[in-house]
């Protein structure tokens, strides 16, 4: 969580100072061009103060029990991953339609807050110390702001954020179909067994009534 943390401050404060923010931020256009790296640094590059104190503060409140949850290596995977899977969403909705560039940690933190609340969905907890939610509540507030937000500056802004939402979804959708998936393979492979087992029986443990072959 640090170290994502102090990547998001210094990205943010490399590109206000040094005036790189431009050659690192989402824009369809040059990532057509060739320039890739666009679709991963862009999370790191938030251009508000108050908004870079707030995406650290929910980092760190929400991001430490999915680093538990998942282990730091995959926490990291998932930022880095999420975030180029949306910004290539951007990008190939720029081909039928004009597409505004993007910046900040907010599409994959919002995917992250999704992320928790799926995983825990009864937990309570206070939203910015106001609101009291479960994780169920949380993941509907965040899908709805977002979708609140949009209708006021509109919707194609918000893009990055509905697809890195909406990929979380799937993503755990898609867990939770593998899960089930192992748990109908294994009541299969109880029901093959019991079907086998058919003659057999239960010898008892004084061995009263049985002839000596039988072995406890």
């Amino acid at each position: 969580m640090g170290g994502l943390i102090l990547g998001l401050v210094g990205g943010s404060l490399a590109a206000h100072l040094t005036g790189t923010a431009g050659w690192l931020v989402l824009a369809p256009g040059p990532v057509l061009e060739g320039e890739l790296w666009r679709l991963v640094t862009w999370s790191f590059v938030e251009g508000e103060p108050l908004g870079l104190i707030f995406a650290g503060l929910t980092l760190y409140w929400f991001g430490r029990d999915l680093a538990w949850a998942w282990g730091t290596r995959r926490l990291l995977l998932t930022w880095l991953g999420f975030g180029a899977a949306s910004g290539l969403v951007v990008v190939l909705l720029s081909l039928a339609l004009p597409m505004p560039g993007a910046a900040g940690p907010w599409p994959v933190l919002s995917a992250l807050l999704v992320a928790w609340g799926l995983l825990y969905p009864e937990r309570q907890m206070s939203f910015w110390g106001v609101l009291p939610l479960t994780g169920r509540g949380l993941v509907w507030i965040t899908i709805g702001g977002t979708l609140f937000f949009g209708a006021f500056s509109g919707m194609r802004p918000m893009v990055p954020h509905l697809a890195a939402e909406g990929l979380m979804l799937l993503w755990f959708r898609g867990l939770s179909a593998r899960g089930a998936w192992q748990s109908f393979r294994i009541w299969l492979g109880e029901r093959r067994m019991r079907r086998r087992a058919k003659h057999l029986r239960v010898v008892k443990k004084d061995g009263k009534g049985d002839p000596p072959r039988w072995l406890n």
